[in-house]
């Protein structure tokens, strides 16, 4: 748009304005207007698709956290069933050792 501007101000300060040059100019003009719409949709899209970015992340993360609580209920769940085996074993010694007592 700065080129066509300097365009524009260089054909006002000549004294006579070339044959056709103004429609050039115009062609110029709507040509950089159907690009600059072009790059302001594909802006629209990229706002869409960083926006879906974000939505996703929250939802891996709320994931990540629900797998972090799984993984710690599930090593609680690991040291309670040790501490059961564990016991267990204890008593079954000690009903060996009653019966051979």
């Amino acid at each position: 748009f700065r080129e066509l501007i300097e365009i524009l101000a260089i054909s006002r300060n000549q004294k006579l304005p070339q044959p056709g040059e103004e429609g050039q100019i115009l062609e110029l003009l709507i040509q950089r207007d159907g690009e600059f719409q072009e790059l302001m949709k594909l802006a629209v899209d990229q706002g869409k698709i960083h926006h879906e970015m974000q939505l996703l992340e929250k939802v891996v993360e709320k994931r990540d956290n629900d797998i972090q609580q799984l993984q710690k209920q599930l090593k609680e769940a690991e040291h309670i069933l040790a501490t059961a085996v564990y016991q267990a074993k204890e008593k079954l010694k000690s009903i060996e050792k009653a019966r051979k007592g």
